[in-house]
């Protein structure tokens, strides 16, 4: 994860030369549920996922987990979370607040997206960051860092492909270093 606080335009022509593919652009809706005090001894963070971009717009929620530790996260080069996602229904957040979730905050993530496959799957984004003045206001959303864009760099994997995976962002965050 890092920022880009100018030349978003150089980077853009990077990565599509690096990846081979269009951009894909992003608008997504974010809301980060909190669950409620009934709902287990340890509070627990979702976020629902609404991509704007989509002629029908698109449901998904996600579950980050925290920071990998130990030993074994200690000699990695990078971040490693568990992340949960599923596709889901229009009427998602209706359950989650009869599950007893609140919303804590909301927020608009515009930007684009590149997917860089060889061999791993590697997606990069590099999007703004907006807050809603009102619920749910994604027209009104204003940037809450202006002329700020957020670069994350991920891909899929599993315990046994860590040390792969690990080398493959790394090399390709290379790249990207100014």
């Amino acid at each position: 994860m890092g920022v880009v606080l100018q030349h978003v335009e150089a980077l853009e022509i990077l990565l599509q030369g690096l990846c081979g593919v269009p951009k894909q652009r992003i608008r997504i809706h974010e809301l980060c549920l909190k669950s409620g005090p009934n709902l287990g001894a340890v509070a627990s963070e979702i976020r629902l996922l609404c991509d704007l971009e989509q002629p029908e717009p698109t449901w998904t929620v996600r579950h980050v987990g925290g920071p990998m530790r130990g030993a074994g996260a200690e000699q990695l080069a990078v971040l490693v979370r568990t992340m949960v996602e599923s596709k889901v229904s229009k009427n998602v957040l209706r359950f989650f607040y009869a599950l007893g979730y609140k919303l804590d905050h909301e927020l608009l993530r515009v930007g684009f997206g590149f997917h860089f496959q060889r061999g791993i799957r590697i997606t990069v984004t590099v999007t703004s960051v907006n807050k809603m003045l009102k619920l749910h206001a994604t027209d009104e959303a204003v940037p809450v860092t202006p002329g700020i864009q957020l670069v994350e760099v991920s891909a899929p994997a599993s315990s046994d492909t860590y040390p792969e995976i690990v080398a493959a962002v790394s090399s390709f965050c290379e790249y990207l270093a100014p």
